[in-house]
């Protein structure tokens, strides 16, 4: 316990360094948009590849594909039946920020630091679900729904979203793997660890650099209701997991980490593009993150 509670310390210590370099103006321009690049195009996809090569697992795990689906699409729903009356700007700011979690870029890590190799590829399946929703799902729900930059069509713009995301390829790659039966060649799994392990450090001074604490006082109710509904979604999902789930308590540990993870790190730029408040859906997407840590500590300190 004491080695995973040193771990999501050194996490932490990470995401403020980041954030601390970001806003002292020592990296340039724009330097969240350039390490996210070497996340999502590198690191993230050999993390994947290697937990999946270096771990057994069993074919019944692969439910946790259209559970990461159920949960992140359920919230959508539930969002959007309790927004008929705000405004279309307000309301594409909840859907988009709402439902789902960054799971590539921060439970993964952590998952890697406090679980076993077996629970590293339960993360990648349950986040293959979840990625329907965040790599452009919501997103073209929220252009149906809430108005703004329509989207003439949603199924080509979301496979395209989808299939040009590496860390989704990746996904679909070892759900097709696993269904075949077919293991990844030691070579291969050798060849991408040492990409793999820049994975946590990177994801972690990732989040740091595009934390923004910027907002005025008269938007901060929206942010409030926002994270309130974020928890609220996540008290749910917890008790749905211990309560009705037939898993052991590790994945029940497992699934609770991810149901409090942060929003995902495209929210604020899907929210720009319908017409939301992006700068606002910055800091509420911060404010995930912390309380995804805060989670993730006390989900280490109960592994004893």
């Amino acid at each position: 316990m004491e080695t995973a509670l040193i771990k999501v310390f050194a996490f932490v210590c990470i995401i403020v360094a980041g954030y601390c370099m970001g806003h002292a103006g020592k990296l340039g321009n724009m330097p969240g948009e350039f390490v996210s690049k070497i996340v999502f195009t590198f690191t993230l996809p050999c993390a994947v590849l290697h937990a999946f090569g270096a771990a057994d697992f069993s074919p019944q795990m692969l439910l946790l594909v259209p559970l990461g689906f159920a949960f992140a699409f359920g919230a959508y729903l539930v969002t959007f039946a309790i927004t008929p009356r705000t405004n279309r700007e307000d309301r594409a700011f909840y859907l988009l920020n709402g439902c789902g979690f960054n799971l590539g870029c921060f439970a993964l890590p952590f998952v890697q630091a406090i679980f076993s190799p077996t629970m590293a590829v339960a993360t990648c399946l349950y986040d293959a679900g979840n990625a329907f929703m965040m790599a452009g799902g919501s997103y073209a729900l929220t252009g149906l729904i809430a108005g703004g930059s329509r989207i003439q069509h949603p199924v080509r713009f979301v496979a395209k979203r989808l299939f040009s995301s590496l860390p989704f390829d990746t996904y679909l790659l070892i759900i097709v793997l696993s269904v075949a039966g077919v293991r990844l060649p030691s070579e291969l799994v050798a060849f991408t660890e040492p990409i793999a392990n820049a994975n946590s450090f990177l994801a972690m001074f990732m989040l740091g650099l595009m934390m923004s604490f910027s907002v005025s006082r008269e938007r901060m109710a929206k942010v409030a209701r926002l994270v309130g509904l974020r928890a609220a979604f996540s008290v749910v999902l917890t008790c749905i997991v211990w309560l009705a789930l037939p898993v052991d308590d590790v994945m029940r540990a497992l699934l609770t980490l991810l149901v409090w993870s942060p929003a995902s790190a495209l929210a604020p730029m899907y929210t720009q593009m319908s017409g939301g408040d992006g700068g606002l859906a910055g800091f509420a997407n911060a404010l995930t993150i912390i309380l995804g840590v805060i989670a993730a500590t006390l989900i280490a300190l109960t592994l004893v």
